[in-house]
């Protein structure tokens, strides 16, 4: 009614030189497109199997991807059990870089694959597509408000696969995940057209000096 108009709608990052190299210094340029996979999140309801995306990851890797597995110190029994999974190779890069570095990596990344957690929402802040997996409850808040570089794949279970009780109205102490039963296809095929088609530095991201666009 002021005149106020809104043309950002999505959080943005800016990736300085400094995360930059620190990626760099981690996980060096290649010719292939980078892709990444974070299993882990810090509620257990959130995680999706390490099988699964392992299934992704090697789907990605057949794509022509160079994937790469992220996650903190306290992750790397997951970072591990994608990387045993999977047929192919995938860089470990599990508590190698700082917050900073993560930042600069997923801004060379063409795509991140990512339980709901606070790697993926860094990732779209810093410019990469993103496939995330959210159970329901938790997309009403976090979700991605556009579609263009970022997909959800949704549960929507509702009770404890252990006990039974339904986690909108009752609560048990049991920490079984709410998003396994997401199926591989929800979330390869999303990740794999995202490969595909963000081959460009998106609008309103800079462009990193002697990195590739889409690197």
């Amino acid at each position: 009614m002021v005149g106020g108009r809104t043309e950002n709608l999505e959080p943005r990052l800016a990736v300085t030189e400094r995360d930059l190299q620190e990626s760099l210094a981690a996980v060096p340029q290649t010719q292939k497109p980078l892709a990444a996979l974070h299993p882990g999140a810090s509620d257990p309801r959130r995680r999706w199997p390490a099988e699964k995306f392992a299934e992704v990851g090697d789907a990605l890797a057949v794509a022509g991807a160079h994937v790469v597995v992220t996650g903190t110190a306290p992750e790397r029994q997951l970072v591990e059990a994608v990387r045993t999974n999977m047929s192919g190779a995938a860089e470990d890069v599990c508590d190698r870089l700082s917050l900073g570095g993560l930042a600069g990596l997923f801004s060379r990344c063409r795509v991140v694959v990512s339980n709901d957690s606070g790697p993926l929402h860094l990732a779209a802040a810093s410019g990469a597509a993103t496939a995330g997996i959210y159970w329901c409850g938790n997309l009403i808040n976090a979700e991605p408000i556009t579609r263009t570089r970022h997909r959800a794949a949704l549960s929507w279970q509702l009770e404890c696969s252990l006990c039974g009780a339904n986690c909108t109205v009752d609560r048990c102490d049991h920490l079984v995940s709410y998003v396994a039963g997401v199926p591989v296809e929800e979330v390869r095929d999303p990740a794999l057209e995202l490969l595909a088609t963000q081959a460009y530095r998106r609008p309103g991201f800079a462009r990193h000096p002697g990195v590739p666009l889409g690197g």
